[in-house]
């Protein structure tokens, strides 16, 4: 029996947990003889449960549905298994994984509310785009909200990021960002524990926490209230030794009592992108924003505004701020040389 169909079959073991597991392959060179019955273990249960296993066909059959999809089956033992992951007490033994971006150390878990503002959306998706800029992959779970826009901030700079699933790779959840599930399969990758078909039952969210935590160097939550789950990834992620933060948000509002309780108990507030990059990667260049004099409504419609021309109008939508109000922090943004008019009434950065 070849060792990484043994490491599957290990994977594919109900009833035992995923450290319990990453220590048996820690302990044996090969599992095979665990599934034959020739290796006795100390916990008699984990051992009857492992040479009870019956699953040698449908290992096959997924084997080469995963080629023919174009994916792959990483073990914690291959070499091309991201190192940060591999690190933690209850990586994974096995990842599926779509996509052909290879995941290095520098990277960032961004996550946070699916029912988000839309600051902080806004928000998540200029931190994702300036730190993608300079090389760093964003991480998120492919949820609505701030990780949505997480994974769209890096793709607007043809940027890395990775989208981590709680169900198999072949099933797109939610539905709605389909488009954006095909776009980081084609430009980054898409990364699950859970087999093809696995549906996204709410007990694997919580386990897919753990790897968005277990990839990253750091976790930045941008909104979240005391019940997401965004704030499970946080803790993981402090357990893992990783660098924790938050973006502080109104005190009356119960959709920031997460993030503002994070930062309470220690998380590093963040209210510039300096602080992330002095907090993770302070030995990178990065490329930032040389209008730095702007004040924050200026830095939002900044934000709103790409290096493509945009409308006034779809700024005054996106923006949900009066048209004159906008109109006069669009002049104000011309004259610090931040962006300029084009004939028509369009807009875009210098």
């Amino acid at each position: 029996m070849d060792d990484k169909v043994a490491i599957i079959a290990l994977h594919r073991v109900e009833g035992i947990g995923s450290a319990i597991k990453r220590r048996l392959v820690d302990m044996h060179e090969n599992l095979a003889p665990l599934f034959l019955g020739k290796v006795k273990l100390g916990d008699d249960r984990v051992y009857k449960k492992i040479v009870a296993f019956k699953g040698w066909k449908d290992i096959d059959r997924d084997m080469k549905k995963i080629s023919d999809m174009g994916a792959e089956i990483l073990t914690i033992k291959d070499r091309e298994y991201p190192d940060q992951l591999r690190n933690i007490p209850d990586a994974p033994i096995v990842m599926y994984k779509k996509g052909r971006l290879k995941i290095g150390a520098d990277t960032i878990a961004i996550v946070g509310s699916r029912a988000a503002s839309f600051e902080s959306i806004n928000m998540a998706e200029k931190i994702a785009q300036t730190l993608s800029s300079s090389g760093i992959t964003v991480i998120s779970g492919l949820a609505r909200g701030v990780d949505a826009a997480a994974h769209k901030g890096a793709l607007k700079e043809k940027g890395k990021t990775v989208g981590v699933l709680g169900c198999g790779i072949d099933i797109c959840y939610p539905a709605e960002n389909r488009p954006l599930f095909k776009k980081i399969e084609e430009d980054g990758c898409i990364l699950s524990e859970y087999g093809l078909g696995e549906p996204p039952l709410p007990h694997h969210f919580p386990m897919r926490n753990r790897i968005i935590a277990g990839l990253s160097k750091g976790v930045l939550v941008v909104e979240a209230s005391q019940r997401s789950g965004s704030l499970i990834t946080a803790r993981l992620g402090l357990e893992y030794g990783r660098e924790v933060m938050a973006i502080p948000g109104n005190i009356f509002d119960e959709g920031y009592r997460g993030t503002n309780s994070l930062i309470k108990q220690g998380a590093k507030l963040i209210d510039g992108i300096e602080d992330i990059i002095t907090a993770c990667f302070s030995g990178l260049t990065f490329k930032m924003d040389k209008h730095v004099d702007l004040d924050n409504n200026e830095r939002y419609i900044y934000g709103i505004i790409g290096s493509t021309k945009i409308h006034v109008d779809e700024v005054v939508e996106k923006s949900g701020m009066e048209t004159k109000h906008v109109m006069a922090i669009l002049t104000n943004l011309e004259l610090k040389e931040a962006i300029k008019g084009i004939p028509g009434g369009f807009y875009l950065r210098i």
